[in-house]
């Protein structure tokens, strides 16, 4: 029962991954030919040798006539065998090949596709060093598994089936007595083949941990050496590599003790085969020369044998990985299109939280049933202490989660019956990390706007102050940047994320603490370039941390707990709403968050 269940287990994975063999069939089907033809050409390749050796070198009547003749006939006859063996092979190893690396490519897109549509919630669980190893590692050794390896058991399967074919037809004694070890032979494989598959998934796990703690700690190498830790963490790499190593040991001698094993018993069946052929042709029922075949067969398929144990231990390592790749692409995608979803209006006038609750956790909502209005040609701030659901209101904005009560409208439409794509499209999202890749300063802002022109780029730097700093480098536009934006102050990876945003002209602009690091001047000229966008027609929205700043925006909606407690000019809140002056002139700063919801509500009237 449980060898069923695991072929059927092995079924199943094989046919997820069908797909990434879409467009393989001629290919494959030349591999097969290109396989049968080999084993065609090794299983006749003993008969020459035994026609040379009964007819000339031990013939069983008189000595044959021109002998000479009949040794260049076969052994032209063997070098044209193996001359199309070896064209046959090359022609199926080029086939696996194209075939392994179109499924690999094919595996890994659609792994990272897969991946880039996931949320938050997901990434939270899984840490990014081990995703590396699933997209890196796991897909090679599951194409490994579902190409290389099995086209190479087929192939051999092919030839094994043909020799034991003529085996039998030689002689079915014989062949029986060699069939005497194959069960147990068979039996080794199977329970070495499963052991081997439960370690490859504990060491592929400590592998993509050890890869998470080498991925986060490179990133964090100037923090690292500002504190002197660095001689711990190279302690403790050198810990949890040992940890990897003991795993890669283990795995290792398991497949070292299947593949003796499997040795051991085939070198027992070569013996009894020698040993009852021997017997065999004293009695004169077996001639040398086919004796000299059989034993050819024989030693021939410990050969096949023995890699089809590799073979197996390989797919039981590929099988592993494939699971692991089949754990993220089961991974239900929860943000998507609606079946009946529309694409968003062009010019959408307003972004609207309807009554939004969203948690990010079991124990506290992070918004609990926010209620805001940002209108197009309005400079709006999100002001609130830390945790109030400032950045979340700017995720759910773009549908990076859904609220789990309400609705977040754009143009009067819920985000969720409109195409993610336009919702995207229509929100421009800069957000409080300035991420920027280790590439050039204009491929960083071409993520905006792939078609920008080179007047576009330096309007839009020039617009946050990021023009004179970006002269200064060494290829100006072409100066590639470290990774993360190694070598650009804090202020500096800010504004040219903000630059990249610009550069997509949105109806709806969200930016999330875009003064943070920058001086007063810098700040002013941002505040300034915010506002030109907002009186261009669009809604712009800031989280808002900068005190001093509040009185310059149209609006600032005051969250508090979850929730709008007031939004207006910053003047009239100041006149109306006790909690928003308590916030804003920092007696008891922590009090808003902590107060229960219903009085905030009544010591603030919009």
């Amino acid at each position: 029962m449980k060898l069923a269940e695991n072929l059927r287990a092995r079924a199943a994975l094989a046919r997820r991954f069908q797909p990434e063999f879409a467009g393989q069939r001629a290919t494959l089907a030349l591999v097969f030919a290109a396989s049968l033809g080999v084993a065609l050409c090794q299983v006749a390749a003993p008969w020459p040798i035994q026609r040379i050796f009964d007819d000339v070198l031990a013939p069983r009547d008189a000595a044959a006539a021109a002998p000479w003749s009949a040794v260049w006939l076969w052994a032209g006859v063997l070098v044209g065998l193996t001359v199309a063996q070896a064209a046959l092979e090359y022609a199926a190893a080029l086939g696996v090949a194209k075939v392994g690396q179109h499924v690999a490519r094919s595996l890994r897109l659609r792994l990272y596709r897969h991946l880039t549509q996931l949320s938050g919630r997901f990434f939270a669980q899984h840490k990014p060093g081990d995703l590396l190893v699933r997209l890196l590692g796991d897909v090679a050794m599951a194409r490994a598994a579902l190409v290389d390896a099995t086209l190479e058991l087929l192939t051999r399967s092919i030839w094994v089936s043909g020799v034991v074919l003529v085996m039998l037809w030689l002689d079915w004694t014989l062949t029986l007595a060699l069939a005497a070890v194959l069960p147990a032979v068979a039996w080794v494989t199977r329970r070495g083949a499963r052991k081997i598959e439960t370690q490859a998934r504990k060491q592929r796990r400590k592998e993509g941990a050890l890869a998470d703690f080498l991925q986060e700690s490179l990133a964090a190498h100037e923090l690292l050496q500002s504190l002197g830790a660095a001689p711990a963490f190279t302690r403790r790499l050198a810990r949890e590599s040992r940890t990897a190593e003991r795993a890669g040991q283990k795995s290792a001698r398991l497949a070292a003790r299947m593949s003796g094993s499997v040795h051991a018993l085939l070198g027992l069946g070569v013996a009894l085969t020698i040993v009852f052929g021997a017997w065999r042709v004293l009695r004169s029922e077996l001639t040398p020369g086919e004796l000299l075949v059989f034993v050819s067969y024989v030693r021939g398929i410990l050969k096949p044998v023995r890699s089809a144990s590799r073979s197996g231990e390989r797919i039981a390592k590929g099988v592993a990985c494939a699971r692991r790749i089949a754990e993220v692409l089961d991974t239900p995608v929860e943000i998507c299109d609606a079946p009946d979803a529309h694409d968003a209006a062009l010019s959408p006038q307003a972004l609207e939280f309807r009554g939004v609750h969203f948690r990010h956790a079991a124990d506290r909502e992070a918004l609990a049933g926010l209620d805001a209005r940002f209108e197009r040609g309005q400079l709006s701030g999100v002001f609130g202490a830390s945790g109030a659901g400032k950045s979340t209101l700017a995720a759910l904005a773009v549908r990076l989660h859904d609220p789990e009560r309400g609705a977040v409208c754009m143009g009067g439409d819920d985000l969720r019956a409109l195409r993610l794509e336009s919702v995207r499209a229509r929100i421009g999202l800069c957000l409080q990390d300035a991420v920027l890749l280790g590439e050039s300063v204009r491929a960083n802002l071409e993520l905006g706007r792939a078609d920008a022109s080179e007047a576009q780029l330096w309007g839009a730097l020039e617009s946050v102050g990021a023009a004179d700093f970006v002269r200064e480098l060494p290829q100006g536009l072409d100066t590639a940047l470290g990774a993360q934006g190694v070598g650009l102050s804090g202020g500096q990876a800010r504004r040219l994320a903000l630059a990249r945003t610009l550069l997509r002209e949105p109806p709806i602009l969200i930016v999330d603490e875009p003064f943070a690091g920058l001086d007063a001047v810098s700040a002013q000229r941002v505040l300034a370039a915010l506002r030109s966008f907002a009186r261009r027609g669009s809604a712009v929205i800031v989280i808002a941390h900068e005190r001093e700043l509040l009185e310059h925006y149209d609006q600032v909606v005051f969250l508090d707990a979850g929730r709008a407690l007031d939004a207006g000019p910053h003047e009239q809140l100041l006149t109306r709403c006790a909690a928003y002056r308590r916030a804003l002139l920092g007696d008891d700063a922590q009090a808003p968050a902590q107060r229960e919801n219903a009085a905030d509500a009544l010591e603030c009237a919009p």
